[in-house]
């Protein structure tokens, strides 16, 4: 994968514009679960092209930095603005940072790291917690019935999680609590946007309904795209 993780940015994203939806998306989402502290540490894993921490910076937090294994990914978020590192041993990087982080995202990178690496990869960022920190954790949500677009629609992605393999990663990893949410994509007021959500809680009704018929597994959550805040 070093070919593709070198140069990320050429191989997935059509240009290097900001997605305009992403900071309405991120406000909706995680703007309630930061901290009223704008002096939070706080840290991004994986920053791509580095929209969230545009958002953090908009917000006033001044305290936040990312770090990746792509040069190329540090490279254009440094030349926006973010301290971003160099990061080859992420596990080293951040046992060097032990205890300092209030605030960590892991968001749409979990889904990328092998998987006999996920739980060592997790116990890590739980140690570069603060006491009371939280880890916000997004990923391809593989209980949605259009779950395989996500989980393979990056050649660089390992797996896909549901709520109970996360559930499972979180405490093998020695966290204590969690939760779990759908990403909304459609946050927005307005007719268009209250008619999308009903019609797609009527969808959603129904799979739960099925479900329940084929006596199978049934989770909460079926957005396609999920994220959990996990504590220690």
């Amino acid at each position: 994968m070093k070919e593709i993780y070198d140069r990320y940015l050429d191989h997935n994203f059509a240009t290097r514009e900001p997605n305009g939806f992403k900071p309405h998306w991120f406000a909706h989402n995680y703007r309630a679960l930061l901290p009223s502290d704008r002096a939070t540490p706080m840290l991004d894993v994986g920053p791509g092209l580095g929209e969230w921490l545009d958002c953090l910076a908009a917000w006033g937090y001044g305290n936040a930095i990312g770090v990746d294994l792509s040069p190329q990914v540090v490279e254009h978020c440094r030349a926006r603005g973010h301290a971003v590192e160099l990061a080859a041993d992420t596990l080293g990087w951040l046992d060097a940072h032990a205890g300092h982080f209030g605030v960590i995202t892991l968001l749409d990178v979990l889904e990328h790291v092998p998987r006999d690496e996920t739980v060592a990869l997790l116990s890590a960022l739980r140690r570069a917690l603060a006491p009371g920190g939280k880890l916000i954790v997004q990923v391809p949500n593989a209980q949605n019935p259009d779950g395989l677009l996500y989980r393979y629609g990056d050649f660089t992605h390992t797996a896909g999680f549901t709520e109970y393999s996360l559930a499972e990663v979180f405490r093998a990893a020695g966290f204590g609590r969690w939760q779990f949410a759908g990403f909304e994509f459609m946050p927005w007021k307005g007719k268009k946007a209250t008619l999308v959500r009903a019609l797609r809680g009527i969808y959603y009704r129904w799979v739960h309904l099925r479900r329940k018929l084929d006596a199978n597994l049934d989770p909460d959550v079926l957005h396609p795209v999920m994220f959990a805040v996990a504590e220690a």
